[in-house]
């Protein structure tokens, strides 16, 4: 236990060092590549059999031309057509090392981010399978990480012309928005463990800052900070909106035993306006690459109400 503890510190000073993951070298097979933890890893060119790991990387993997052999147990929606039937390798959040070893990949890709994916991603290099760990934490990422997955199959991210509609199609709808009013907003993320609000580190809170929003949390140094009932009275947002990793209809439950319930909470604004709402988690608690005009659309109908917006 000491040991891994140790490594796990180790892992969690290296990322604080390098920061972003870098390309080191590349030659016609595989290319080496600087995680955020500092480690460098081999990378095979044109993987055969790979294994997503991952329900947010599997769509952009897709999109980079990437074929796969495996993927976690995640809501249909966040699949591409390509995945649906696959089988599944454990949950999102904690690969079954013997599903995927049954698989026999020559590639993993992991979740830097994940406890369970760095001990995988471990595991995995001692029995001689390729891994790499990713960022992938919000929208500015996921260009980097598109080209990253183009690199790995063969191509560039110029080879892939839906990029370049995602791209006009997100600015078209942040450009609209930031002609409007901007509201005030409180972007609460839920889970079985409680309540957190999210900043503009954060998937959905990025998406709420690039559409002109007022996000009631100020810091961004990290992607999510605590959630105080006494304070969101205080900062009474114009809109509430509630990204939920779990049972969506139990956390919902939660939400209204836990808060809706509170003293004076049909005083605050969005309460009063009918400007709480629950996001999709296919388009906010996953990271939605490719559908992230669709995630930008739904955001920016629920901050603006009195406009259209279109795709």
């Amino acid at each position: 236990m000491k040991k891994y503890l140790y490594i796990m510190l180790l892992v969690f000073i290296a990322g604080k060092i390098f920061g972003a993951g870098k390309i080191i070298s590349q030659t016609p097979e595989a290319l080496t590549y600087r995680q955020v933890d500092g480690l460098e890893v081999k990378v095979p060119l044109k993987p055969k059999r790979a294994i997503v790991a991952y329900g947010s990387l599997t769509k952009i993997w897709d999109l980079a031309g990437g074929a796969a052999v495996g993927v976690p147990t995640v809501l249909k929606d966040a699949l591409p057509e390509s995945m649906l039937k696959l089988p599944r390798i454990g949950s999102a959040t904690s690969p079954d090392l013997e599903k995927i070893l049954m698989l026999n990949p020559d590639l993993v890709l992991l979740i830097a981010k994940v406890q369970r994916h760095r001990m995988a991603a471990e595991l995995l290099r001692s029995s001689g399978v390729s891994t790499l760990s990713v960022k992938y934490d919000n929208y500015k990422d996921f260009y980097e990480l598109l080209d990253l997955f183009c690199r790995i199959n063969g191509k560039t991210v110029n080879d892939v012309p839906e990029v370049r509609k995602i791209k006009a199609q997100v600015s078209r709808i942040c450009d609209q928005a930031k002609q409007l009013k901007p509201p005030t907003c409180a972007v609460v993320f839920a889970s079985a463990s409680g309540f957190s609000l999210e900043s503009a580190q954060a998937n959905t809170g990025m998406i709420v800052d690039m559409l002109g929003a007022k996000n009631i949390v100020k810091d961004t140094n990290a992607a999510r900070g605590n959630f105080r009932y006494e304070q969101l009275l205080l900062d009474n947002p114009d809109v509430i909106v509630i990204v939920t990793m779990g049972n969506a209809e139990g956390l919902r439950e939660k939400f209204r035993r836990e808060v809706t319930s509170q003293p004076a909470w049909q005083s605050m604004s969005a309460a009063k306006n009918k400007r709480v709402h629950f996001l999709p988690s296919e388009l906010f608690l996953y990271i939605p690459g490719p559908d992230y005009p669709r995630s930008f659309k739904y955001m920016a109908e629920l901050l603006y109400p009195e406009a259209e917006f279109s795709l």
